[in-house]
Formats: C-alpha cells, structure tokens, sequence
C-alpha cells in the first residue's frame, strides 16, 4: 500500500518564523558591511593626514637644515607667534641653500627666501596653510615670492626655538645683524661676533584633522646647519 503524500503547504507561523530568520541574518550582513566600509573610510581619511604631515614636515625640514645667514644685514630667519581662536598659528620666514632651479638654464640664485603662514579661505572659512617661495633674496625675507596652498587640514602649526647657551625655547625669533667693532676684539668677543644668529634646534608641533574631524598631532625637532 503507497503512502500519500501530504499536500499541505506552510502554515502562516512558519513563514513568519522564516522572515524573522531572514531579518536577523539580513541585519548582521548589513551591520558588517557597513562597519568595514567605515573602518575603511576612516583608515583612509587618517592616510591623507599621515600623508600631509609628512610631505610637510619633509619639505621644511630639509629647507631649514640648509639655513642660510647674513650677519651683515642680518637676514636668516624670522618666526612669529601667533594665535587663532586658541590653535597657534605660527608663521616662520627663512633664507635657504636648498632651493631647486626651476631649470640650469634659469636666471636664479641659488638660494631663495621661504616663508610659512596661515590665511582664511574666504568662502568656506577654513584655515589653510600657505608657502611663499622667492628667488630673489631682498631686505624684507616676508614679502613678495609665489604662493602655494598646500593644506587645510592643518589645525594648528606651533614652532619653537632653542638657544643651547640659555638653555631656553622661545616663542619667537627674530635673526639681528651684528654689531662691528672699529677696535680690534678681543678672543671672546670675537668668538660671541661669530656666533650666528639662529637657533640651535627649531621643534615643530603639528595638529592635522582629517574629514571626519578627528585630530592627529605629529613633532619633529630641526637642527639647521648654518649657511654662509
């Protein structure tokens, strides 16, 4: 004798049970999905900082170890303190030996007056990070030269200048020329007059957010090797 086969379908609790099923295991796809393309979203947006601070702090560091001074006129380096709604912002100007024809056919010289400052995007109000750069070496190292917008995901740039015979990091520092003596000097002020006017270490604090407004704070300590 055959046995029938039963030909009743699901029954409504069933494929509700079904559908529940379905939901939690459609959630958690989801909710993976969605954390791994944050994670990833955020491990690229924290790349693009990592990358500005070291294409910055690379370029300043090889121009500020290749300072340039002339005690004549007292040109070499100006750093200037400043402060933006609590966030320093401060600016440097220095004179250069590391400076790079645009080509060996160029009328310039072989150094050049750089500078480092902060404006204001007039529309979207953001700080951005400038780099003037000029080939003709003048008495004012702050004016003039070509400007290039590099970042505006710099939050805050604090420089600081060591004096190894104070023992003392200062805020500012302003290169002064020095005084020449008619008399003939004697061994320890000679030694003082050729003493140049520049710091013995520059340190640099760097605060860079990324786009999900998240800060990463990077140093670097400088020591310039004197130019003549």
């Amino acid at each position: 004798m055959r046995t029938r086969l039963s030909q009743q379908g699901l029954t409504l609790l069933e494929i509700l049970v079904a559908m529940f099923i379905f939901s939690i295991i459609l959630g958690v796809v989801y909710s993976t999905f969605f954390g791994s393309s944050k994670t990833a979203s955020l491990i690229e947006s924290n790349e693009d900082a990592y990358q500005t601070a070291r294409s910055f702090l690379g370029m300043i560091s090889l121009e500020l170890r290749a300072l340039y001074y002339d005690s004549s006129s007292g040109l070499g380096l100006s750093g200037v303190n400043k402060e933006t709604d609590g966030d320093a912002v401060d600016e440097i100007y220095f004179i250069s030996t590391s400076y790079q024809r645009t080509s060996p056919e160029a009328r310039e010289g072989e150094i050049a007056e750089i500078g480092y400052f902060f404006d204001v995007d007039p529309i979207s109000g953001k700080k951005r990070l400038i780099r003037s750069v000029d080939s003709s070496v003048d008495s004012d190292i702050k004016d003039g030269g070509t400007l290039m917008l590099l970042t505006e995901q710099v939050k805050s740039l604090d420089i600081k200048y060591y004096k190894k015979d104070t023992k003392e990091w200062l805020d500012e520092w302003q290169a002064q020329s020095q005084p020449q003596s008619q008399a003939s000097p004697q061994p320890q002020q000679q030694q003082q007059q050729q003493q140049p006017q520049l710091p013995d270490e520059i340190r640099i604090e760097l605060s860079v957010v990324d786009d999900h407004e998240h800060e990463t704070k990077f140093h670097k300590t400088i020591q310039p090797v004197l130019m003549r």
